[in-house]
C-alpha cells in the first residue's frame, strides 16, 4: 500500500538503505524513487536543471541506470537534485527522457552506489512498485 502522499517508503536493512516508491504509471513510479533517494543526500530547491536519455534492455536495468545516472550527475555537476520530471518513456525500447532539477550545494549525505541487489518493478492493477537497495 502506498503511503499517504508521499510516493515513497523506506523499508527496514541491516547495512543500506532500501525503499520501495509508488505510481499510477510507470514514469510517477521513477519519479518517486528518484524522489526518495534524492531525499537521502537532502533537502533541494529547483533551481538549476538538466536534460538526461536513458536507454537500457528492460524495466528493471531502466530504473537502475536511470537513478545510477541522476546520480552520477548529481555528482559531476555538484548539485543535491530535488525532483525529475519524465518528458518521454516508451515501454517497448525502454527508453526515458527526463529533465533534473535541483541546486549547487555538497550533499548531507552520500549514495555510494544503486544496486541490482532485491530490485523489484512490478504492475498490478493498483499501479506501479519500484523496490531499490542503495549501497550507502
Amino acid at each position: 500500500m502506498e503511503p499517504e502522499g508521499e510516493g515513497f517508503k523506506f523499508i527496514e536493512h541491516t547495512a543500506d538503505v532500501m525503499f520501495e516508491a509508488y505510481g499510477k504509471d510507470f514514469p510517477e513510479a521513477i519519479s518517486n524513487a528518484a524522489k526518495a533517494m534524492f531525499s537521502i543526500t537532502g533537502h533541494a530547491n529547483p533551481k538549476k536543471k538538466f536534460v538526461l536519455e536513458i536507454e537500457s534492455t528492460s524495466l528493471e536495468l531502466l530504473v537502475v541506470d536511470t537513478l545510477a545516472q541522476l546520480l552520477a550527475e548529481s555528482d559531476i555537476r555538484e548539485m543535491v537534485l530535488s525532483k525529475i520530471e519524465v518528458k518521454k518513456f516508451d515501454p517497448n525500447k525502454f527508453t526515458l527522457s527526463l529533465v533534473a532539477y535541483g541546486e549547487h550545494k555538497p550533499p548531507r549525505d552520500s549514495i555510494k552506489a544503486v544496486t541490482y541487489h532485491e530490485l523489484a518493478v512490478e504492475k498490478s492493477p493498483n499501479g506501479w512498485r519500484i523496490q531499490v537497495l542503495l549501497d550507502i
